[in-house]
């Protein structure tokens, strides 16, 4: 089977930008099940236009503006609607002309097009309407907060299948009962390929330390992250003071970079309040499961998002926001994740000074959210075998 996959990131290991990561599981998952992939995105200064990642998988990305060093909207890091300068939004009409041009140019080796957010979906439609190409959507979350209800219902409505892979979460459950369209419900994918050995950026930290007890931050700098879903990027910052003032035994490395002004701020909180012993900024990494692999606690998921998955599947405890997007089947605090309050730095301390004194009882804690989340988070052959089942039901 060819799938054309459609999407405003994906990774580049070859220049070390991992926006998108989640997007390139699946891709792997299909090649490890017999598919040929063929990703289109956009451009970005310093990337090839071309790149071959492992055997089956071709991205093409695509140049939208004259000069490409110009091209303002697509930036490793960010996410597009981040980016809201007066020229960037020139760049837009730019940008959808160039890549329904792309789709519609490998579309004809296609025998489906797997849609990533709603946006991409909408610029594939014509090589549904033209070449009768089937279109499979997976939308993302923020493709339903930023765009119309009723864009994002005409878009459903269009494609021929949407998948429904975030589990019983009540956003999920919220999505499918907005929008008509045909739902297949598949678990989520994770690629491993860690190697279980400690890298040696984290490996050196560690040595000087006495056992401590790791806390990991895994995800993208970003205040919208903060302000929309309550991320305590900051927090945990100021929460460390107080664990250092209490002379706890931990540290804490953060995973990811983003917008310049916040990891600056981080920069400043961090040697402002003396925690460079306590707190190590250690940016992006390609093998961030390797890491993973050695924490005791994740900070940084939503519901099921890639960080949320990451942990899961190492079977390590994360702390999650107690708020509509994380309450419910399947997650339960001190069960299978420990909940804290929003914006209350003292509930985050107090949790964190729980799990630096319960470490067996955490540990039990990730074991069980490993084992329960199976049902809706596997690992890249498996789940290429599920989705590409769905596939050839589809297109036959």
């Amino acid at each position: 089977m060819n799938i054309l996959i459609t999407s405003f990131s994906f990774p580049s290991y070859k220049n070390k930008t991992y926006d998108g990561k989640f997007i390139y599981s699946e891709a792997i998952a299909y090649t490890r099940n017999g598919a040929n992939v063929r990703v289109i995105t956009p451009h970005y200064l310093g990337v090839d236009k071309e790149e071959q990642i492992k055997e089956n998988i071709r991205v093409f990305r695509f140049q939208y503006f004259i000069p490409k060093s110009l091209q303002v909207l697509k930036k490793p890091g960010k996410p597009i609607y981040s980016t809201k300068s007066f020229f960037a939004i020139l760049q837009i009409p730019f940008l959808c002309f160039f890549f329904i041009l792309n789709i519609l140019k490998h579309a004809a080796w296609a025998d489906l097009i797997h849609a990533q957010w709603t946006p991409a979906a909408f610029l594939s439609l014509p090589a549904k309407w033209l070449l009768g190409k089937k279109i499979v959507i997976t939308a993302r979350g923020s493709d339903l907060r930023l765009l119309p209800v009723w864009i994002n219902r005409f878009i459903h409505y269009q494609v021929d299948a949407a998948i429904d892979c975030f589990g019983p979460q009540p956003r999920n459950i919220a999505y499918k009962k907005r929008f008509s369209a045909k739902f297949i419900t598949l678990p989520l994918i994770v690629h491993r390929d860690d190697s279980r050995l400690m890298p040696e950026d984290m490996k050196i930290i560690i040595e000087e330390k006495s056992n401590p007890f790791i806390i990991m931050y895994v995800g993208r700098f970003d205040y919208i992250k903060i302000k929309s879903n309550k991320l305590p990027l900051i927090n945990v910052i100021h929460a460390s003071k107080i664990l250092k003032l209490k002379q706890m035994n931990f540290h804490v490395f953060y995973l990811g970079d983003g917008e310049e002004d916040l990891t600056r701020e981080m920069s400043r909180l961090i040697i402002g309040m003396d925690l460079q012993e306590y707190i190590s900024l250690l940016g992006p990494k390609t093998n961030v499961l390797d890491y993973i692999h050695f924490c005791h606690l994740g900070i940084g998921g939503i519901a099921f998002n890639a960080v949320s998955q990451e942990f899961t599947v190492c079977g390590k405890p994360q702390i999650l926001i107690d708020g509509k997007d994380n309450m419910g089947a399947p997650w339960r605090h001190r069960i299978n994740s420990i909940f804290i309050r929003p914006d209350d730095k003292e509930d985050l301390v107090e949790k964190l000074i729980w799990a630096i004194k319960n470490s067996e009882q955490i540990q039990e804690i990730g074991k069980k959210a490993k084992n329960e989340m199976k049902k809706y988070i596997v690992d890249s052959k498996l789940g290429g075998k599920l989705y590409l089942n769905e596939f050839h039901n589809l297109i036959n």
